[in-house]
């Protein structure tokens, strides 16, 4: 069993900063203040939409059925196509929420995209000129939302960082507000 490390602002403990960013390296005293992934709560949309179309083939078969029509395969095969397009519904959203993680450390903001291949975005505090909270009704209902940190000497691709989905975005904005303060004077190199 691995020590306890430090607590991250979510509440979960991290077992050790390197074991919980593996490539995503921390310098020489840094320290993990935040770090998360899409939460599942941000996807209730989507599960909204593509349940009910990887059900569509069983309850056409259903009511096919029921009015005596042939659908050229028996009721149960059907029954086991909806059911494995859920499950890859599912995973998909599984993957796609898994291979975003959203960390926040006492000097930087990173993100990290990607299973197979990988992109990484950091940017040191003093670089934060902005930052946007953005929730729907449903997200402030389900508490969950996106933040957006702006950040200057980027071209317009490069310039932003959004967290999308995440839990109680407020909080995030606090942890780096709070820290901005912290540590007026910048540190060199990233």
């Amino acid at each position: 069993m691995l020590p306890p490390g430090p607590r991250v602002a979510r509440g979960t403990a991290v077992r050790g900063d390197q074991v919980a960013l593996r490539s995503m390296e921390l310098v020489e005293g840094e320290h993990i203040l935040w770090q998360g992934r899409p939460s599942w709560r941000a996807q209730i949309s989507y599960f909204i939409v593509w349940i009910p179309l990887a059900l569509l083939p069983v309850i056409i078969a259903g009511i096919l059925t029921a009015n005596d029509q042939d659908t050229g395969l028996p009721y149960y095969q059907w029954l086991l196509i909806s059911l494995l397009l859920v499950v890859c519904v599912v995973v998909f959203d599984a993957l796609r929420r898994y291979s975003t993680l959203y960390v926040v450390t006492d000097q930087r903001l990173r993100v990290r995209h990607g299973i197979l291949s990988r992109h990484e975005q950091s940017a040191r505090f003093e670089r934060v000129q902005n930052v946007e909270v953005s929730q729907s009704m449903m997200d402030r209902l389900l508490k969950v939302g996106a933040v957006e940190f702006d950040t200057a000497g980027s071209d317009q691709s490069d310039a932003g960082f959004r967290y999308a989905g995440i839990a109680d975005p407020q909080r995030l904005v606090h942890i780096v507000a709070q820290n901005s303060r912290q540590n007026p004077h910048p540190h060199e190199g990233l």
